[in-house]
Parts: C-alpha cells; structure tokens; sequence
C-alpha cells in the first residue's frame, strides 16, 4: 500500500473514530436492531418508523452497555423522532452544515446493529433543492447517495471525512430506498419535538373533494380540476376568513390544488399565523381570499 492511500485510510478511520462514539444501537421494534445518534446530554434522534412502542426501547451504547429510552416526540412526515434516555449518553457528536455538500464528496454512514460500529463508505450522487415527503414533511434539501441499506441503516448518521454528522439515515420514507435527513431538517424537527412534542402543522379547517372545472376555465388555468369545499368547521381560521360551502380552491398561494393531499403540506409550521392568498371559484367567478392560517392541535385537513 502506497503512502496515499495508507493516508487516505487513515484518514477514513480517524472520521469513524471521530463520530462513532455518538451513535447507539436501539431495539423499538420486533425484529431488526436500529441506530440513533446522540443529539445532546440524554437525548437521541432516530427514525420514526422503527420504533413500534413508546417506552423501555432498549439502548445499546458504545462501551456495551445498556439502558432504557422512551419517545418524546415523533414526526412521520420526515420520519424522525426524539428519544429520552433514562440514563446517560456519550457526548454528541460533531454536527456539520450539510449545505456544504457537493456531488462527488465521499461519505460514510455508521451504524451499530450490535455492539460494534458498521461504517459503509459512499459517494454523494447528486444534491438538490428542498423536497417533500409523501406525507408532506419538508426536507430542507436532497442529497443522493450509493449507500447501500444494511440492518441498523435506518437512524444511522451520515458523516463527512471530517468526522462531522451532516444528516440522519433512513430508509422508511420510500420503501427500501436510501433517503438522507439533512442536519438543518434534524434541527429544525428535534427542536419542535422537545418544545411541542409534535412539528406543529397549519390549520384552516375544512373538508374538501376534487371536482371537475368548467372546461373553459380549466383551459384557462391549466388546470382540470379544483377542490371543492364540503365542510367548514366553526370558528375556524376558513369560516373566519370568508370561506363557505359550496367555493372551490384553485390555489393556495398561488399552488394550485387538484386533489386534498395537495393542500397538506403546503400548510407546514412557517405559515401558522401567517396570511395566506387563496384563489377561489365561487358562483361562477374567480376570486382572492386572504385567510390566516391557524394551528392544527391533531385536526387534519380532509
């Protein structure tokens, strides 16, 4: 082995050194072990979809130990969730800006399936723009990797050659495929989770069903159909901002919705509070309303 690579393997055991000492094995389901990285004193973050149960999820650290955790928040629409330790945690990792990421950087995803750390080495494929899940969580923007899936890669950490955590592993957003949760949606979705429990969602109270648009004006807009409005509860931020039975949504802020699962994750957390644009048809006429988006409180959008 020449000097280089000698060098360069060095360098990819001195990373796993680095960052391994923050990620534990968890047990919150039947089956498979998973993975979770230390976020601060007593706390970790995981998947949501691995953990079955709420309390005595069984914790696996690094010096072979175990102890107990129990969820404190959880979040399906990015598949994350906050764990409390009852006892206590290595000191967490170092957390990288995952902006810094370019396609063609080597990665690495560490796991602990048992007692011992799984590191896998990967190459970024490709970065973009922010995206949104099916469930309409938001994901501050997309990294692509060959990493392959391997028990314990749901939780795992995605780390640099530095040696820094610059995302969350995960392979329960699309089935069997490798997705990243980079470190400002971990951050943005842990902090929410230990304030509230939950990623508040935006709320305007309706009932809604697709429905077909007059021909002319679906030309018009490029659009075949709208949603039309079935139900408004009382006292709700749509009652109070004008909307009635019988309108039909043909944007919100200036989307345009052709179906109720549309609407959802335009109403994340940032537009509680905030006045929103929505274009309607109501007796055969277009028109703007401005309703304030409210807090959902566990009420969902039909």
């Amino acid at each position: 082995m020449n000097d280089f690579a000698w060098q360069f393997s060095e360098s990819l055991a001195g990373a796993v050194d680095k960052a391994s000492a923050g990620v534990v094995r968890i047990h919150g389901r039947r089956r498979r072990p998973s993975s979770a990285v230390v976020w601060s004193s007593g706390v970790l973050v995981t998947t949501h979809h691995v953990l079955e149960w709420e309390e005595d999820i069984e914790v696996g650290l690094p010096d072979g130990n175990t102890t107990t955790a129990s969820v404190v928040g959880r979040d399906p629409s990015t598949d994350l969730a906050a764990l409390r330790v009852s006892g206590t945690t290595p000191e967490p990792p170092e957390w990288g800006d995952a902006s810094e990421v370019r396609a063609g950087h080597l990665v690495m995803s560490l796991s602990r399936p048992g007692r011992k750390i799984w590191a896998s080495l990967g190459l970024v494929g490709s970065v973009g723009d922010s995206w949104r899940t099916p469930l309409g969580g938001r994901i501050d923007s997309e990294i692509q990797t060959d990493l392959g899936i391997h028990t314990g890669f749901s939780g795992s950490a995605l780390v640099d050659m530095r040696g820094r955590v610059i995302g969350v592993n995960t392979a329960g957003i699309y089935r069997a495929t490798a997705s990243v949760l980079p470190t400002a949606t971990v951050r943005r979705v842990m902090d929410a989770l230990l304030s509230h429990g939950q990623v508040r969602r935006g709320y305007l109270g309706i009932g809604t069903q697709p429905v077909r648009l007059p021909r002319d004006l679906a030309e018009r807009l490029g659009q075949p159909s709208g949603l039309l409005i079935i139900s408004v509860e009382p006292d709700s931020p749509a009652g109070q901002g004008g909307l009635v039975l019988g309108d039909t949504i043909l944007a919100f802020e200036g989307t345009p919705l052709r179906h109720p699962g549309e609407l959802m994750p335009l109403l994340d957390e940032e537009t509680i509070g905030r006045e929103a644009a929505l274009s309607i048809l109501r007796a055969g006429e277009v028109r703007e309303l401005k309703i304030t988006v409210g807090a959902r409180n566990g009420k969902k959008e039909r």
